[in-house]
């Protein structure tokens, strides 16, 4: 009775131990796996991100070009910024709906104007690499408020218009960590507020 019972411990211990090596084979295999996977993704998306993304720009752009009754006349540069929130469908496609606020200063306050951009955002990424320079358009409308000097009389900013908007742009960015980069671009926009109004912008942005 005392050897069966011996014997049938025996039994019980060589099976508990095979069951432990199954399952650590097992565990190894998964971990195999899962680190297989996580390489291909690695290798597939080096330094580019899949999900949400947001960018927050800085544009200043000059030589802006009004054609009017009189031809082209070179008007005064205009300053603003830009938040665009967007999807990012892999390291090189882009897409997102931005908004923007532009403002045209001048010290004689002859003319005064306020851009309000509201665009659908496409950029290409070239490379998925750290730095890659990329291709972007942005095309929307642009509400516009802005006022006019009559004499000594300078109005308030209280007459509207709104025009068609797009901007083709062609830049570099540097990609920094957790999906994070710095991008500079220059573009030509087009709008026309109350008339066809073109220019050269440059914008500095950051994207999260």
């Amino acid at each position: 009775m005392k050897k069966c019972a011996i014997f049938i411990v025996l039994i019980l211990s060589l099976l508990s131990s095979a069951t432990a090596q199954q399952s650590g084979l097992d565990l190894t295999e998964s971990s195999k796996r899962e680190a297989l996977k996580q390489h291909k993704a690695n290798k597939n998306y080096r330094y580019g991100k899949r999900g949400y993304f947001g960018n927050a720009s800085f544009t200043f752009t000059d030589f802006g070009a009004f054609l009017d009754d009189e031809g082209w006349l070179i008007d005064k540069p205009h300053y603003g910024v830009d938040i665009i929130n967007g999807y990012s469908f892999n390291p090189y496609l882009d897409l997102g709906i931005g908004l923007g606020a532009h403002f045209q200063p001048s010290k004689d306050k002859t003319e005064q104007y306020i851009m309000l951009p509201a665009y659908l955002y496409l950029r290409y990424n070239i490379l998925d690499r750290r730095v890659s320079p990329y291709l972007a358009a942005k095309a929307g409308w642009a509400g516009v408020v802005y006022r006019e000097k009559s004499g000594e009389q300078v109005g308030k900013f209280n007459k509207w218009g709104g025009s068609t908007y797009t901007n083709l742009e062609v830049g570099a960015m540097v990609r920094l960590k957790d999906g994070k980069a710095i991008n500079v671009g220059v573009g030509m926009p087009w709008y026309f507020v109350p008339l066809l109004a073109t220019g050269i912008s440059v914008n500095v942005g950051f994207t999260w």
